[in-house]
């Protein structure tokens, strides 16, 4: 029968195995870190395209009177609440 000191044992042993750099294949990790390396510049991308975006949407935001830069700001609340699954409602 385990006991909950055992199970802490297990828990510490499987942590080392994973996170513990003497344990670390530097082959492996190594192969990995391209591909780390890609998904990291595949996701900066990603911010800058949004940062363009919310760039042109401010520019849009900037052409319209006061009323209509308001009735603006809440739809765009609306979509970013609904793409996001904020509110399953809207």
């Amino acid at each position: 029968m385990e006991t909950k000191g055992d199970s802490f044992m297990n828990n510490n042993y499987f942590y080392d195995q994973f996170f513990n750099p003497q344990y670390v294949n530097p082959l492996y990790y190594q192969q990995n870190q391209a591909e780390i390396i890609r998904y990291q510049q595949d996701q900066n991308n990603e911010v800058a395209k949004v940062v363009k975006a919310v760039h042109d949407l401010c520019e849009a935001y900037n052409k319209l009177d006061p009323q209509h830069q308001q009735q603006a700001f809440f739809l765009a609340l609306a979509e970013m609440a609904r793409e996001s699954g904020w509110n399953n409602t809207i």
